[in-house]
């Protein structure tokens, strides 16, 4: 079969495929980037440094220019002169505390995505002093960035500066998140001589502040790309991080762990979901990684399963009552503490009993929904089979168990739970403390351990792992590809995100002329 491109050719002039010097498909490959943007996230105490030092060296080891990006000194250095030198002689907790104070008051006074717009401008910053201008002034002009560059970004850690930095730099940005127990992260704080208080009062407000504006690592961590379990021992660190770069370019023949694989399925499995709350998914596996069972969070019906697409009446929320009926009960039930509030001649009834409900566990409660859950739907989906068993088995979440899945789980039999998103109203734990265990509170008595997934998340598995290279020569013979060699399997073009970064350093400009200078 003839060339495509031999055939336009043919049409279009005399001149052969071959003896074309202008090839637009080339020159727009040739703009493809060469940097990239990784960020860190991980609980204070995980242990970032040392995950910091393995990804240089092995990034500078392939041939990529390294460039460190602390947000702690963009907050000093967006301070006046003398505030500058005080914050940079604190250590230990006072350290932590003041740029926890500092990191929460500028995204109070401007927005939540404001340290990573600094850190834009502090690659632009970087990248020209290297390179020089990367366009002519009329913004069209040729890319002048040939090496490999990547910027580390240490650390992010709210959602609003994750979305930024995936909305500008796309495929080019991954978030590397570090997992680490509780109990070890104490005793890592404990080596910078701080006391118990001091520990709990920077752990639990670095998990999850109170304000919108304030550090929401938890709910920063789940959304990473990549996930590293830190277990004091750096070799493993090295050997995740090696596995990392590898994926990143394509190399190694880098097939998916059984943990990957099942979680890539429950998240599958979640898209099925059309509750109004949230996507859930789950997957059952056995010993050898064999998927059994997923399942999704949504309505059950008649003769077992859930409502689908391909149901004649579809019953699910959206389409029966258009409304979440878990919040439809607790809205009456708001209504039915105001009753006795009137009937008790309280004054202020109404805004009481929203209070009561929106500041007691009463805004937890999850009885009323019409969905059954991933979890129990993976769960009963194998009861109605005689083929298979579910004790001993691996389940896959999405989403950390809620307390009502955590002692059906139990139940069933199953030996270990992997999830990615915590589930803050879950009391998993609390009530089922004598069954299930984490791994930082694990003992010898045998007991369901729900553990942090760990790999690539099911956002970026078909990029990892999809076939996008050539595997074999024109004999059939394997062919080997090596990092400091090889692209980007999932490039960005760098013509979409610098004109998107100097809108950002535009809009900087604009609000504070001092700190950003031309």
């Amino acid at each position: 079969m003839s060339n495509p491109s031999s055939k336009v050719a043919k049409i279009n002039s005399p001149i052969i495929a071959s003896e074309i010097v202008n090839n637009p498909t080339k020159d727009i490959k040739d703009r493809k980037s060469q940097e990239l943007v990784i960020g860190l996230c991980g609980a204070v105490g995980s242990g970032l440094k040392c995950l910091k030092e393995s990804l240089t060296t092995q990034l500078e080891s392939h041939g990529y220019i390294v460039e460190h990006i602390r947000l702690s000194d963009l907050i000093i250095e967006f301070q006046e002169a003398k505030p500058k030198g005080e914050l940079k002689a604190l250590n230990g907790f006072e350290r932590y505390k003041k740029l926890q104070d500092l990191g929460d008051q500028l995204r109070l006074n401007n927005r939540s995505s404001i340290l990573a717009e600094l850190a834009i401008n502090k690659i632009i910053f970087l990248r020209e002093k290297r390179f020089g201008h990367t366009r002519a002034e009329n913004d069209d002009g040729p890319l002048r960035i040939k090496e490999k560059m990547a910027y580390i970004i240490d650390q992010v850690k709210h959602p609003g500066e994750i979305e930024i930095l995936n909305e500008i730099y796309r495929n080019n940005f991954y978030l590397v998140g570090l997992l680490r127990t509780e109990d070890e992260r104490r005793k890592n704080l404990k080596d910078e001589q701080m006391s118990e208080t001091q520990i709990g009062i920077l752990i639990e407000r670095d998990r999850k502040a109170s304000e919108k504006h304030g550090q929401q690592v938890q709910d920063s961590l789940h959304k990473a790309d990549y996930f590293i379990r830190n277990i004091d021992i750096a070799e493993k660190i090295t050997k995740s991080v090696e596995r990392f770069i590898k994926l990143i370019h394509g190399t190694n023949h880098i097939t998916p762990s059984k943990d990957e694989t099942g979680m890539y399925t429950a998240y599958s499995a979640s898209l099925r979901s059309a509750c109004l709350s949230r996507q859930v998914g789950a997957a059952i596996t056995d010993e050898n990684g064999t998927v059994i069972s997923t399942g999704c969070n949504d309505v059950p019906r008649y003769s077992g399963g859930l409502y689908n697409s391909d149901v004649s009446e579809d019953k699910r929320c959206f389409n029966h009552g258009r409304r979440c009926h878990n919040d439809k009960h607790k809205k009456l039930l708001e209504l039915e503490i105001q009753t006795i509030l009137n009937n008790y001649k309280v004054n202020n009834a109404k805004e009481i009993a929203a209070s009561i409900i929106n500041e007691s566990k009463a805004k937890a409660l999850i009885e009323y929904s019409r969905a059954i859950h991933a979890e129990m739907d993976a769960i009963t989906s194998i009861s109605r089979s005689t083929g298979s068993s579910t004790v001993g088995k691996i389940l896959y979440c999405t989403t950390y168990p809620c307390h009502i899945c955590a002692r059906h789980i139990v139940a069933a039999g199953i030996e270990r739970v992997v999830y990615i998103e915590p589930y803050e109203k879950s009391l998993a734990l609390q009530l089922h403390g004598d069954s299930i265990c984490h791994p930082e509170n694990q003992t010898k008595d045998p007991k369901v351990l729900l553990e942090n997934f760990e790999g690539v998340s099911p956002l970026r598995y078909k990029n990892f792992f999809g076939f996008n290279k050539k595997r074999k020569d024109e004999n059939g013979e394997a062919i080997s590809y090596i990092v400091v060699d090889s692209a980007h399997v999932d490039p960005q073009y760098l013509d979409s995100y610098l004109k998107y970064e100097l809108k950002i350093v535009k809009e900087l400009k604009s609000e504070f002329p001092d700190y950003i200078p031309d």
